[in-house]
């Protein structure tokens, strides 16, 4: 009977967390596709892409970090572009576990990128690869994390 009592005002004695729910999500930058090249490949370079939704609401695009996960190795051959086919100037520098884009000039809202990381080399053994995403918006100074772009072998 004690037990009971006891275990009655413990579940009524936490309090209640309330969550706001983010009902302004279309005015970040957000990962709208990703695609592999060759599918199946188990080893050696595949070329790994992912597209960039800017929406209209969003502030334009200044910067983009990613970090590369364990099992594989970026190397600097990276093509961007926007939904036409044009290509987009940057600056890309790989640093072991970081990809860093800084754009020659701040991408306006209302855009779509293809990022082709060209030459991937895979040294792990996953099948699954989780491509952390950050941005840097025009007027703001603190990196925003904007998702994730994940890739799966398929065979």
């Amino acid at each position: 009977m004690y037990l009971i009592a006891l275990s009655l005002v413990a579940a009524t004695s936490v309090p209640s967390v309330y969550a706001n729910s983010i009902t302004n999500i279309e005015s970040f930058p957000y990962i709208g596709s990703t695609t592999q090249f060759p599918h199946g490949r188990k080893w050696g370079n595949v070329r790994q892409t992912f597209q960039l939704q800017i929406p209209q609401n969003s502030s334009a695009l200044s910067q983009l970090d990613i970090d590369v996960p364990a099992g594989l190795r970026v190397k600097n051959d990276i093509s961007i572009s926007n939904k036409s086919g044009k290509e987009i100037q940057a600056n890309t520098s790989v640093n072991a576990n970081k990809i860093t884009i800084i754009f020659s000039e701040a991408i306006s809202p209302g855009n779509t990128l293809t990022i082709d990381l060209n030459k991937v080399d895979r040294v792990g053994t996953s099948n699954a690869w989780l491509y952390r995403v950050s941005a840097k918006l025009v007027g703001m100074n603190a990196e925003i994390p904007i998702g994730i772009a994940q890739f799966r072998l398929t065979y």
